[in-house]
Parts: structure tokens; sequence; C-alpha cells
């Protein structure tokens, strides 16, 4: 049975992870030249700012998922 922490987590992660598929697309649908600007951040690390503050997101909630488990092998 999943704890509520883990719950909270998973959705946490979940969103965030929507979120950034979410900002991809609307920018590469959103204005010509859309898939282009999304090879260009693959290859140059060059992104919008939604993509960015996204991609920030989940590195945030995956930190939150593992600075529990990190703390548990110290």
């Amino acid at each position: 049975m999943m704890s509520s922490q883990n719950h909270n987590q998973a959705e946490s992660l979940r969103r965030a992870i929507e979120n950034l598929i979410n900002a991809k697309l609307h920018d590469a649908l959103s204005r010509p030249g859309g898939l282009d600007r999304l090879i260009a951040h693959r290859t140059s690390g060059v992104a919008s700012f939604a993509i960015r503050q996204a991609e920030r997101q989940l590195e945030e909630s995956i930190t939150q998922v593992l600075e529990p488990m990190m703390a548990y092998d110290d």
C-alpha cells in the first residue's frame, strides 16, 4: 500500500513530466519552426523559457523523490 507521502511524490513527479511534455508540444506546435527548435534544444541545450522552467520543475520533483533515498544510504 502506498503511503500518502509516496503518493504525493508520485503525483508531483507525474505532473512535472506532463508539464514538460506539454511545454515541448506547445512550443513545437504553436509557432513556425517548432520542430527545428526542439532539435536545436536536443543538440545545443538552448530552449524557451517555458521549457527551461518545466525542466527545472521536473528536476526539483526528482530531487524530492530521491532525497530520502540518498539520506537513507548515508
